[in-house]
C-alpha cells in the first residue's frame, strides 16, 4: 500500500518532524494522553541519562591522572564498586556513552510507539473497522493495518525514517550490529526529502552504507527517533478522529470520566463532568449533548 502510494499525503517530513503540521485538530482521549506523557517522561530520562555521562564525565576531569580506583575516590556514590576503573577508563567510557543510551533508548522509544499504534488498531476493531486481530502484529505492519482499516494514510517520507530506525534496531539486536540487506534495501529506497530530513537531524545521511558496516546509535538517532514517533502518533490521531463513529468518541469520554473518578457519580456529576472533559480534551469533535447522554445509557448499562 505504501509504495502504491508514491507520495506524502499529510506534508512534508521536514515539517512533520518540526511539529508545524497534525497539530489541529489533535484529540486527547485517554490512551492518547498516556502514551503522551510515557513519551515525554522517556525522553526526559534518556536526556537525563545522557546529561548525567557528560556532567560525569567533567568531574572525573578533576581527578586526570589518578592510580586511584574510582570507588576510592567517591566512596559514597551508590554502585560505584560497579564501575571500577581508574578515571582515563571511566572517562572513554562516559564520553561515548551517547552510543551506548541511544542503542538502549531508540528501541524504547520505537516500543512506546508500537503500543499505542496496537491501542488505534484496538479501537478500530471496536468501531468494526478492523478485525481484532489486527493489533497482534509487528510494528512492521501496524501502519499498514490502520491504512487498510480506514483507507487513510501517513506520511510517506516519516515512515521511510521510521522504518529505517526499526531496521537499524534490528540490525543492533539481530545482526551484531552490521547492517543486514533489508536496512541496505531501505536506505536505498529513500526519497529525497526523506533523506534531506534525516539529514537535517542527524548530520549525516546513510546513503552508501554497505552489509557489514557498522550501525550506529546515537543522540541525533535519539531526537529523530522521539521526533518521527511523535509525528506519526498524531497522524494516526487524526486518522482516528476521522474515522470513528461519535456514537464511540461519546463512549470514550464517559470512559474517560468513569475511569478517572472511580466510577462514584450521579447522573448529575457525570452529565456536568462529561461536558468539561469533551471541552477540554474532546473539544475538535464537538460532541452535543445529546450524543453524550445517549452515551452515558450504552456505558452503564454496559457496567
Amino acid at each position: 500500500m505504501r509504495a502504491a502510494r508514491g507520495r506524502a499525503t499529510q506534508g512534508s517530513s521536514l515539517e512533520l518532524l518540526k511539529g508545524k503540521q497534525v497539530t489541529a485538530g489533535i484529540v486527547h482521549f485517554a490512551q492518547y494522553r498516556a502514551f503522551e506523557a510515557q513519551r515525554q517522561d522517556a525522553s526526559n530520562a534518556m536526556m537525563g541519562l545522557l546529561a548525567g555521562a557528560q556532567l560525569a564525565s567533567h568531574l572525573l576531569q578533576l581527578t586526570e591522572g589518578s592510580d586511584t580506583l574510582l570507588p576510592e575516590v567517591f566512596p559514597r556514590v551508590a554502585h560505584i564498586r560497579r564501575f571500577n576503573l581508574r578515571t582515563e577508563a571511566a572517562l572513554s567510557i562516559l564520553q561515548s556513552a551517547d552510543t551506548h543510551l541511544g542503542a538502549m533508548s531508540v528501541p524504547y522509544a520505537l516500543a512506546l510507539h508500537e503500543d499505542f499504534l496496537k491501542t488505534c488498531i484496538d479501537l478500530l476493531a471496536r468501531n468494526g473497522t478492523a478485525p481484532a486481530s489486527a493489533s497482534r502484529g509487528a510494528l512492521v505492519v501496524l501502519h499498514d493495518a490502520i491504512e487498510t482499516a480506514t483507507g487513510k494514510t501517513f506520511d510517506v517520507d516519516s515512515l521511510t525514517q521510521l522504518d529505517t530506525l526499526r531496521l537499524m534496531r534490528n540490525a543492533t539486536i539481530h545482526s551484531g550490529g552490521r547492517a543486514h540487506q533489508p536496512l541496505i534495501d531501505k536506505v536505498a529506497s529513500w526519497s529525497p526529502t526523506a533523506e534531506a530530513a534525516w539529514v537535517r537531524i542527524t548530520k549525516k545521511s546513510l546513503a552508501g552504507i554497505g552489509i557489514g558496516d557498522r550501525v550506529q546509535f546515537g543522540h541525533p538517532e535519539l531526537i529523530l527517533s522521539l521526533a518521527v514517533t511523535k509525528s506519526l502518533a498524531r497522524q494516526a490521531n487524526v486518522i482516528l478522529r476521522d474515522s470513528l463513529g461519535r456514537g464511540l468518541w461519546a463512549e470514550l469520554v464517559i470512559e474517560d470520566v468513569l475511569d478517572e473518578e472511580g466510577g462514584h457519580l450521579n447522573q448529575h456529576q457525570l452529565e456536568r463532568k462529561a461536558a468539561g472533559k469533551a471541552r477540554r480534551h474532546y473539544n475538535s469533535l464537538k460532541l452535543t449533548s445529546g450524543e453524550l447522554a445517549a452515551a452515558m445509557r450504552v456505558v452503564r448499562a454496559r457496567r
